[in-house]
């Protein structure tokens, strides 16, 4: 039966609830090998991205906070995780940590080949497209390929960094360590757009003057964040798998509310017709990619 939308519920929502309807599931209940598994793994070492609101930060001095962080509580709860955090740092240090053997999990990573390479990665629990956050006083509707030549922030590490630079090679990429330095960056006039997740966008607006800024068009990138983990566990990525899918759409919708925020940018203005169509299409995609893992893993088991 389908369920009707909330009308205080930013349209974007939808993109992370309706992900959730292939995999509901009761409960969870781990096999002897997974349970096996953590008995013998004492100790799992995780680490919070610094400032990547609203999924994973930290607020002054303050634990961390944002709907993955919440997550991982939960299924850390739910699971029996054995975790322990090390110290908060950029992502760049993260993966840096990770290949050193110093990090074992990591919180809302969007896979790529060359992450691949050391790491492994869960279903995506969420998807959100990548856009550009530009000042009012500047065309809605512009695109990067009509910013070459001009400076944009982009956050340093993050997998759209090497997909700007290979696709926009003429646009003078400016990295910045989070999406919160490269909005000051815009503000401040050093740079003419950022590109970030429209989730973050939407979360950071309201904490700057959002009738200074406003989101434009989407870049043709998006966001699948999942949990990753040392690539030489495959075991945690199999335990970590069967909490996502336990969770029921009641469950993600707690765990979502607190860190949804509506757009900045009203429906009606432009480049938010092209966003809202988005979400319709990123909706099926993101139900079609967690199914495919869920199918993918009962293959590989039989």
């Amino acid at each position: 039966m389908c369920r009707s939308r909330n009308p205080r519920q930013p349209w974007w929502a939808l993109l992370l609830l309706l992900a959730a309807q292939p995999l509901l599931a009761a409960g969870v209940t781990l096999s002897a090998e997974q349970q096996a598994w953590l008995r013998q793994h004492p100790q799992i070492v995780w680490a919070a991205e610094r400032d990547y609101q609203p999924f994973i930060y930290l607020d002054a001095q303050q634990p961390p906070r944002g709907l993955s962080h919440d997550l991982l509580m939960l299924l850390q709860q739910r699971l029996n995780l054995p975790l322990q955090r090390a110290p908060a740092a950029p992502l760049d240090q993260l993966l840096a940590d990770v290949r050193a053997g110093k990090i074992d999990l990591l919180t809302s990573l969007r896979p790529t080949a060359e992450r691949a390479e050391y790491l492994a990665f869960t279903a995506a629990y969420v998807q959100v497209p990548t856009v550009l956050l530009l000042r009012r006083d500047q065309r809605s509707n512009l695109t990067l390929n009509q910013l070459q030549g001009q400076k944009v922030a982009v956050g340093q590490g993050y997998a759209v960094e090497g997909f700007v630079r290979q696709h926009y090679p003429q646009v003078h990429w400016q990295a910045q360590p989070s999406d919160r330095e490269g909005i000051q960056a815009l503000l401040s006039r050093q740079v003419e757009a950022v590109v970030l997740d429209l989730g973050s966008a939407s979360y950071l607006l309201p904490q700057f003057n959002p009738n200074a800024l406003q989101i434009g068009t989407r870049i043709g990138f998006d966001y699948p964040l999942s949990l990753a983990y040392r690539k030489d566990w495959p075991e945690l990525g199999s335990i970590l798998d069967a909490g996502l899918r336990s969770l029921s759409l009641q469950e993600r919708e707690a765990l979502l509310a607190p860190w949804l925020q509506p757009l900045a940018s009203p429906p009606h203005a432009p480049g938010g017709q092209l966003l809202q169509g988005a979400a319709l299409l990123m909706l099926l995609l993101a139900a079609i990619l967690l199914a495919r893992h869920a199918w993918q893993q009962r293959w590989n088991a039989s």
